[in-house]
């Protein structure tokens, strides 16, 4: 576990019912799992075609598996990756559940302890935040993808925990430079800027195939008004916007998808 002056890298063994029930209880979890799996038909359409060969891959920081179950359902060999322990159990329950465990495998670790490994595809959804040097994980991560593979990132936006900050009346706390959590609740310790992960992807070799922002709209609606709107109207604005400026640079979370070249 990585630290940097009071902050440490989150597990999550505490907060795994709630973290299970806010994120992919309802609408959040939809259009998440809808803009992931979009971007990665368009970046890399031979992942969800049934006769093209079986890919490797690493879902780093996976938690439960709510996404690569999905690909491991298709024939992929998955292996998930956690720091906490109940995520990995849930993770493994559910393996079991859907008659997976011939294709996917579920480890408990910190992502600094990953063994070393090339995959064709690798999933970094969510955690890159929630660690206490992201630059130094992210290497870590990119060394997994193999020469020619490509690389699924998704982060928590700096510029939508500003904006959205200011919307509920913390001015002072912006204007002071607050906007990290204290590693206790669901606020992430690492917001980051996407410009900034863009610029470090690409001096490590990658070419961005993919940029989207993932809930555009969501976290910004008043909740009295999130109860009202049409769920699957809200599912295509998210869609349709979120690649559209400055919506994209707005969301609360940034999806990259990028191509690792080859030597």
């Amino acid at each position: 576990m990585t630290q940097q002056g009071s902050l440490q890298d989150r597990n999550f063994d505490d907060l795994a019912d709630q973290f299970a029930r806010r994120v992919y209880g309802g609408t959040k979890g939809l259009i998440r799992l809808q803009l992931l799996e979009r971007d990665l038909r368009e970046a890399l359409p031979n992942l969800y075609d049934p006769l093209s060969p079986r890919l490797s891959i690493l879902d780093a920081g996976g938690g439960e598996g709510q996404f690569s179950r999905a690909l491991a359902r298709l024939g992929h060999r998955v292996t998930l990756w956690d720091l906490s322990a109940e995520m990995v159990r849930r993770a493994q329950a559910q393996v079991e559940a859907e008659g997976l465990a011939d294709v996917m495998t579920c480890r408990q670790g910190s992502v600094q302890d990953l063994p070393p490994g090339g995959h064709d595809l690798v999933l970094f959804h969510a955690v890159l935040e929630w660690v206490a040097d992201p630059f130094a994980v992210l290497q870590q991560v990119i060394a997994q993808v193999r020469e020619g593979g490509t690389l699924s990132v998704m982060f928590y936006n700096r510029h939508s925990t500003i904006f959205r900050s200011v919307l509920r009346g913390f001015l002072r706390k912006i204007l002071d430079g607050d906007i990290r959590g204290k590693g206790k609740g669901l606020t992430p310790i690492s917001p980051l800027e996407p410009d900034e992960v863009l610029g470090w992807l690409q001096a490590a070799g990658f070419q961005i195939q993919v940029r989207s922002g993932v809930r555009v709209f969501h976290d910004y609606l008043h909740h009295d008004v999130r109860n009202k709107v049409d769920e699957q109207e809200l599912l295509a604005l998210e869609a349709d916007y979120s690649r559209r400026e400055p919506y994209r640079s707005l969301a609360r979370y940034y999806h990259v998808v990028a191509h690792k070249k080859e030597c």
